[in-house]
């Protein structure tokens, strides 16, 4: 009687681990906004770079999977020089690297979009 036990215990593990190996394996599916931010809403972050504060404001455009990202000082002007535009760039980089992309993702700014505005720097960001 114990080795009838056995051996409908040893069976029923194999059944149960077959049917496991034996299922399909589910479809991924595609998320067209992969931002945990909706589409067109307006995010304000307060970024500190280089002992300075800056507010990031910027808004996820799913169509074209970029971001559009403004980069102002509160109660300051920004410099509208080459160099200005370096620092702009990188802070909003690292703005939307930290509050957007995935953890497998980095943020890239745009080739050409770096622009001053009337209001801080534009630019166009996105996370490969």
């Amino acid at each position: 009687m114990r080795r009838f036990k056995k051996i409908a215990v040893s069976s029923m593990a194999v059944l149960a681990i077959s049917a496991c190996a034996s299922e399909k394996p589910k479809l991924a599916s595609i998320n067209a906004n992969p931002s945990p931010y909706a589409q067109g809403q307006s995010h304000t972050e307060p970024l500190f770079y280089n002992g300075r504060t800056y507010q990031v404001q910027f808004k996820h455009i799913v169509a074209q999977r970029v971001y559009s990202v403004n980069v102002s000082a509160r109660g300051r002007s920004l410099g509208k020089t080459a160099a200005d535009a370096r620092i702009v760039s990188e802070v909003g980089r690292n703005a939307i690297n930290h509050f957007a992309c995935k953890d497998n993702q980095k943020a890239k700014i745009l080739d050409g979009s770096v622009e001053p505005s009337t209001v801080g720097w534009n630019m166009r960001a996105r996370c490969a």
